[in-house]
């Protein structure tokens, strides 16, 4: 059975053509033609079968086609098309695969020419190339499939050029000449095929046309790509100018018996010492720390190994620009030469084989390209074999893998390899020993130096906010900030505020970062690079999270977002991150860059339809509302909350006790308040509610501010939704906070949080916001009203709930009574209020009652008692997760009070110091400053406590 892809995919028996019906058996079987006797993920498999979102029954519909194509080809027994544990294998000999042969001619061909046999070599390869019928596996569509083909056809064509310069060589002037009229026309780009055009053009005696091949050349890449014409043709086109052969014309008497040096001397007498980095950007800004601990890698001159550095980052952030700088800086030390390639491991075209990188290198240290060897294996070999005993310096720029490199590494100490990779590499570091460096974005102080740098100071001066604001819309990502500050400077009507405004809409930010038609000057670009590497899983994941609130988020988030258990998430977050799309901050955290959000969101909504990125927020503010309500309860366990139940989430996250609470809340702060806002945008009004209804621990993190904002924005959700408790709710939430902030429209929206809970019926609302209107007007002195809302409150909590509402009210009481004078009632209730707290288990309102009770012993002169009371209250406060303004901060005003009135000063000025602390570290500066004042005062006769 014969197998043809080198053009449209066939299949021969004998002089007989089998055909395949149906495109999907077809590019299955080409996949596995494309890698034969290799394994083929079932992965890899569903990207080059399917171009656009493959269906559910994917891996089935393979499993189905690959069973018709064994019945189609004859495979009853297996024998051809194996199942493996990845996905399948064909197995397919030399003879069998045009592919195979083609390899085979082509690895012949260079025998015969290193062996000085070059007529051979060409007949040999011309057979090879005449296996070609056209494009390979020209028609089978899918994108995937395409590229691999494209690598197929980048092996014909660079045969093709092998083959024209033996041709050359040997002295077939005219008809080489012939032949690239044809090709230079099909590869209107190809420097190379034009180079052997106009060398054939000048030995026949066709100066002219070899100048017009330059020339339409250079305008054919400055029209499409706007670049000019490389070195090497630049160098051929002086030569003609100033009227020389580009090479010795062959002497024909010596045609037939032309050798080309043997394998045994590929090299010169006296090799070449080769200088390849590319120039350097002008204007190289920072990076001290990377540049220094590269400096530390240096190789000493008697190093036992090759020391490897692996430079990775995110796209755009600069890794090409450090690594050649710092080359350029230290290439001196390097006496027998730099050697520098661009591996093409993210961006257009295919990644550079390991062969190609090899030939280029081995050529450059002088082995005639003729007696290169055939196969990675001896390329590799030869290559260390001259690298033995030079100190060389060789910088492999962006790296698809690991795997494309290792074959490019010397084995004799003395040398030094800097890799640059978007990749991890992480395969290098473990079995090659490399050194990994990461580069992150810019520091603010370096992005603002290479802005000025760029615009010049006189305009950065003339405009320093919008100068900050450019540099925060860029995320300061260096390739950003020169396209974005090289607008600003190539235009001089252009403002910097103009620019800004343009990066400013969220839409457009990314079509705000390019530059003409050059592709790496476009940050999609560069961005699209890294995300056509990944797998669907991976991708997927990666647009997902662009509708991620938040500044970070956690695997279990992620996993909720991405509809996928965790363990597979976190796998996936990992590969993100080795890709450097995302960016670990702690262990299962993960966060990116502005600009990486902006495109990872810009692909969801190109990718993902409407429905299924709702279904993915659902999924996220499912799990996000549940944890919040489950972390609530272990904060709160006694709290009556308006939500009783939340929907549960496919993957539950545990939330084992109030430290792993606190914990979770505290990490997830800024996520939750992010999810409540995007929910409110959104109008999933219902997500809105039940956060809002679990962020009770804004209150004892003292996060008033957001509080306030938070309540506001779901006060919108409820009247919306139509939903008075929880219109109530967000009332309650907001008053309590403004309350707190001594803002004077709390008593508004305490009074209508209560009205409301009213009209619903709900109890626990118009006990909280009774009980927060009686501080809010005790504090106001307006005692009388405030003891009616105590009172009231206190009458509505008796036989509700656990009892925690009925301790609240009588704890208020024992702090008003002690306002009134009425030091036994204080005492009275604020033993009731402490007994309660200390049946429900609550620590925390034990402290404050046991500090009321001490309150109302100050008052009938027995400070001894006083102390036992507040000094029990403050071992409590002390294990007080937040709130500590009141558990801690106020048993130890009330213990300053008795410890000055029994002289006991210092023990007096140590209480007030550590309370103010507190006051200081909440935001409570004016309650910080009555301390500051007692503390300065305790020099004179001690006070009274009521003058206190």
């Amino acid at each position: 059975m014969d197998f043809r892809v080198l053009g449209p995919l066939e299949v021969r028996t004998g002089q007989e053509r089998l055909l395949v019906p149906g495109a999907r058996r077809q590019r299955v079987l080409a996949a596995l033609l494309l890698a034969p006797n290799s394994v083929v993920p079932l992965s890899r498999l569903v990207d080059m079968t399917w171009d656009d979102e493959p269906p559910v029954t994917a891996v089935k519909q393979l499993q189905n086609s690959v069973s018709a194509l064994r019945e189609r080809l004859g495979d009853t027994g297996q024998r051809l098309i194996r199942t493996e544990d990845a996905g399948y294998l064909i197995r397919v000999g030399e003879q069998d695969l045009d592919s195979l042969r083609f390899t085979t001619g082509v690895a012949d061909s260079r025998r015969h020419a290193a062996e000085g046999r070059l007529e051979q070599a060409v007949g040999v390869i011309r057979t090879a190339l005449d296996l070609w019928r056209g494009s390979a596996l020209e028609g089978l569509g899918t994108a995937a499939l395409a590229r691999s083909a494209a690598r197929l056809d980048e092996q014909r064509l660079r045969t093709l050029e092998l083959s024209v310069t033996w041709r050359l060589e040997l002295g077939e002037h005219h008809e080489v000449a012939d032949d690239l009229a044809d090709l230079a026309h099909d590869h209107p780009l190809r420097e190379t095929l034009h180079m052997r055009w106009m060398e054939a053009l000048v030995h026949c005696g066709r100066r002219a046309d070899a100048l017009h091949v330059f020339h339409r050349l250079g305008t054919r890449l400055a029209k499409e790509l706007g670049v000019g014409p490389g070195p090497d043709v630049r160098r051929l086109h002086e030569q003609i100018l100033r009227g020389e052969q580009p090479r010795p014309r062959p002497d024909p008497r010596t045609r037939g018996i032309h050798r080309v040096p043997a394998m045994r001397q590929p090299w010169s007498l006296a090799p070449p010492v080769p200088r390849q980095l590319p120039q350097t950007v002008r204007d190289f800004i920072g990076r001290a720390d990377h540049l220094a601990a590269l400096d530390a890698l240096l190789p000493p001159a008697g190093g036992q190994a090759v020391v490897i550095s692996a430079l990775d980052g995110s796209g755009g952030v600069g890794k090409t620009t450090l690594a050649v700088h710092w080359a350029r800086r230290v290439q001196d030390r390097f006496p027998d030469g730099t050697l520098h390639t661009n591996l093409r491991g993210y961006g257009p075209g295919k990644p550079a084989s390991p062969d190609e990188t090899l030939d280029d290198f081995l050529v450059a240290l002088g082995v005639h390209p003729a007696a290169v060897p055939a196969g990675t294996g001896a390329r590799s070999g030869l290559f260390r074999t001259l690298a033995a005993g030079r100190r060389m310096l060789i910088v492999l720029d962006n790296a698809h893998s690991a795997e494309q490199v290792r074959p490019l590494l010397p084995g004799a100490p003395g040398c030094m390899v800097v890799v640059t990779s978007r990749d991890s590499l992480t395969g290098l570091v473990i079995t090659e020993a490399a050194h990994r460096l990461t580069l992150d974005v810019l520091a603010p102080s370096e992005a603002l130096d290479l802005v000025v740098g760029i615009i010049g100071p006189h305009r950065a001066r003339a405009e320093p906010a919008a100068v900050d604001n450019l540099i925060r819309l860029c995320a300061r990502l260096p390739l950003a900030l020169r396209i974005a500050a090289g607008r600003a400077a190539a235009y001089g009507h252009v403002s910097v505020a103009d620019i800004v405004a343009e990066l400013a809409e969220e839409n457009s930010r990314l079509d705000a970062l390019s530059w003409g038609r050059d592709p790496y000057a476009a940050v999609r670009n560069v961005l699209a690079w890294s995300y056509d590497q990944l797998s669907i899983g991976q991708a997927d994941l990666f647009r997902r999270l662009g509708l991620h609130p938040g500044p970070d988020i956690s695997t279990p988030a992620a996993a909720a977002l991405a509809q996928r258990p965790p363990r597979e998430t976190r796998q996936l977050l990992n590969a993100l991150a080795d890709a450097h799309l995302i960016e670990p901050v702690a262990h299962d955290r993960y966060r990116f860059h502005d600009l990486l959000r902006a495109y990872a969101e810009e692909l969801a909504g190109e990718h993902d339809s409407e429905g299924r990125r709702r279904d993915a927020l659902d999924a996220m503010l499912t799990w996000y509302s549940h944890t919040a309500h489950t972390a609530d309860r272990r904060l709160y366990p006694t709290c009556t909350r308006v939500v009783t139940t939340v929907a549960e989430p496919a993957h539950p996250h545990p939330v084992a006790d109030r430290d792993h609470a606190w914990a979770w809340f505290t990490d997830e702060r800024a996520n939750l308040i992010a999810a409540l806002y995007q929910a409110v945008d959104r109008t999933m009004d219902d997500y809105a509610l039940y956060l809002l209804d679990a962020l009770g621990f804004l209150v004892l993190m003292g996060g008033w501010e957001e509080r306030v904002d938070t309540a506001s924005a779901v006060l919108r959700a409820a009247r919306r939704s139509g939903r008075t408790v929880h219109e109530a709710n967000a009332l309650l939430a907001r008053g309590e906070a403004l309350a707190h902030l001594q803002h004077p429209d709390a008593q508004a929206d305490l009074g209508g949080a209560c009205r409301l809970a009213q009209e619903a019926g709900n109890v626990h609302i118009q006990i909280a916001a009774r009980i927060e209107l009686g501080q809010l007007l005790r504090r106001q002195t307006r005692f009388v009203e405030a003891q009616h809302h105590f009172d009231e409150a206190r009458l509505l909590s008796r036989g509700f709930d656990t009892g925690r509402w009925e301790a609240v009210a009588e704890g208020h009481l024992a702090a008003l009574h002690s306002d009134l004078g009425n030091h036994q009632q204080a005492i009275d209730c604020g033993t009731r209020s402490a007994a309660l707290r200390h049946e429900l288990g609550d620590t925390d309102g034990e402290a404050c009652a046991l500090a009321a009770i001490a309150v109302g012993r100050q008052g009938i002169g027995d400070h001894d008692t006083a102390i036992v009371h507040c000094r029990h209250a403050i071992a409590l406060g002390r294990t007080s997760l937040g709130s500590q303004e009141e558990t801690l901060a106020g048993p130890l005003t009330v213990l300053a009070t008795s410890l000055l009135a029994l002289g006991r000063v210092n023990e007096a000025v140590d209480c007030w110091q550590e309370a103010a602390s507190i006051y200081t570290d909440r935001g409570l500066d004016a309650d910080a400053a009555i301390l500051h004042h007692h503390i300065r005062a305790a020099g004179q006769p001690p006070a009274q406590p009521d003058q206190l």
